[in-house]
């Protein structure tokens, strides 16, 4: 097994359910996660994936931004993250057929794949867990942070009442994505993050610095939730620094990630919303 992929990390990554974010870039550096179960392990010392419901990723990629990145997430809420150069989508070879062989398209009539996503890993970050007792602690540590943020009117980024609830659980899983110095996407859990108002929110930094990251002030960043339901939504905005140890992000764009729409942006009325996830 090559070594940037150790065996532990291969073995969650191997597993279906095992959650996997995949954190792409547009050619202005604007950062986009997906979750995309279907990422695995092909020939020892690559990744492949099915694609057959995402869009901006895929369009990302297909416009030649090659740089990507996979946080990998335990249901223990154990994490790894990869960072890859994506090589090409396949059709119709060994690569498309590995994939298509796999339980979720062979088996499912509504799940066929367009293509398999294949893609070299270049570095592996070591394995970070979280407790469920720091979930909690820094969870009640956001809440009470969000007194420090001021509310401004926006006209975009402003999340509906449902949204915004699920945003206020404390076991929706969170993640923040951004592009990291060496030009390549990264991203961390993040739940430590709150509401505190329709297009704000308010963020316990201790994951981003455990890890060794330092977000600028300014700084694009796009965040993931997911919930048991399932449901799935994706934020993006402006990361502003509190103080060493909180942040808030500045909403402008909210979309849903889940069936029947993926992809549609909800944050305006229909009527003014490009057609452009």
């Amino acid at each position: 097994m090559n070594n940037l992929l150790p065996e532990d990390m291969t073995k969650a990554l191997d597993e279906f359910m095992t959650p996997k974010f995949m954190i792409t870039q547009d050619s202005n550096g604007e950062p986009n996660t997906a979750l995309v179960m279907t990422w695995t392990t092909y020939d020892n010392d690559k990744l492949v994936y099915g694609d057959f419901m995402t869009f901006k990723s895929r369009q990302n990629l297909l416009e030649g931004n090659s740089k990507m990145a996979l946080l990998v997430l335990t249901m223990d809420l154990y994490s790894w993250l990869i960072k890859a150069d994506f090589e090409s989508f396949h059709q119709n070879d060994e690569v498309y057929e590995f994939m298509a062989m796999k339980p979720l398209f062979r088996y499912n009539q509504y799940t066929n794949a367009r293509g398999a996503g294949l893609a070299i890993p270049k570095w592996t970050s070591q394995g970070y867990g979280i407790s469920k007792l720091n979930v909690l602690s820094n969870y009640i540590k956001a809440r009470m942070a969000k007194g420090k943020v001021p509310f401004v009117e926006t006209k975009e980024g402003n999340m509906s009442p449902p949204i915004l609830r699920r945003f206020a659980e404390m076991a929706a899983v969170k993640v923040i994505a951004f592009i990291d110095e060496d030009g390549y996407p990264a991203a961390f859990p993040a739940f430590g993050m709150v509401p505190s108002h329709p297009n704000r929110l308010v963020v316990k930094r201790g994951e981003e610095r455990r890890r060794g990251y330092k977000l600028r002030d300014g700084q694009r960043v796009a965040v993931s939730l997911v919930t048991l339901e399932p449901a799935a939504f994706q934020v993006k905005g402006t990361f502003r620094e509190i103080s060493d140890s909180t942040g808030v992000i500045e909403l402008d764009r909210v979309f849903v990630c889940s069936l029947p729409r993926p992809g549609l942006r909800v944050d305006l009325p229909l009527i003014e919303m490009p057609q452009e996830p």
